[in-house]
């Protein structure tokens, strides 16, 4: 399955941001898009790893994990019509 990430900007003091979009797609299968937080070591966040060291128990866990929402090609038009008014709007049109 092919993704892009969005990872943080750094925030003004300098640490990296803890949350990040994921975005995920596969012809035949859909796009799906969540926003996941970083859940290894706080105020460390790493954009590359995708799992944690397993646990004292075995489990291993995603690094970033959110809840993911699986979009059909009419649910994602809309969301990018959505999105180009919400940037006009915030910070003017591409001329």
């Amino acid at each position: 399955m092919a993704r892009h990430n969005i990872n943080p900007t750094p925030n003004a003091d300098g640490t990296a941001g803890e949350q990040r979009l994921e975005l995920h797609w596969q012809r035949g299968l859909g796009v799906q898009l969540a926003a996941t937080a970083w859940k290894g070591e706080p105020g460390r966040p790493d954009p590359v790893v995708e799992y944690l060291a397993p646990n004292e128990a075995g489990e291993t866990y995603r690094a970033w994990d959110g809840p993911f929402v699986d979009l059909n090609r009419d649910q994602l038009n809309h969301l990018i019509k959505q999105l180009r008014i919400a940037r006009d709007q915030a910070f003017g049109r591409d001329e």
